[in-house]
């Protein structure tokens, strides 16, 4: 690649409106398993089932490979809980989803199989999105 040549990822931004989960507030992260994780906020949740990790603009916080012992989950609820989503980024043809919280912490969720769900996305008890 050529100096000041641009690598074409193919990513692109979805047009899906997420708005109706802004300002929603995080009231409880749960274990589904040993790395899976449940978040619920005001009225939704997500069920992630893909890698993981939470970051800030200084770097990870935590992420689904910790080392057993590390405490994951209490590192999840100390930066979350309480904490509202502020946006929501989907990417196509990946279904890769960043969620933004108070505009400083985003959960990044990486989709890594084509054979499984990577995460759900629930408003109330209707299903809003599925990472395929």
């Amino acid at each position: 690649m050529k100096s000041g040549e641009k690598m074409d990822i193919s990513i692109k931004p979805s047009d899906v409106d997420f708005s109706t989960f802004f300002g929603k507030k995080v009231t409880e992260v749960t274990l589904v398993g040993a790395e899976l994780i449940n978040v619920i906020f005001e009225n939704g949740n997500l069920n992630v089932e893909c890698p993981w990790r939470l970051r800030n603009r200084d770097g990870i916080l935590v992420g689904a490979t910790e080392q057993r012992g590390i405490g994951f989950l209490s590192t999840l609820k100390k930066y979350l809980l309480e904490i509202p989503i502020t946006k929501i980024y989907h990417y196509e043809p990946t279904e890769d989803l960043i969620i933004e919280f108070n505009k400083k912490l985003y959960l990044d969720l990486f989709a890594d199989s084509t054979s499984f769900e990577q995460y759900q996305l629930y408003e109330g008890d209707s299903l809003f999105l599925i990472g395929k």
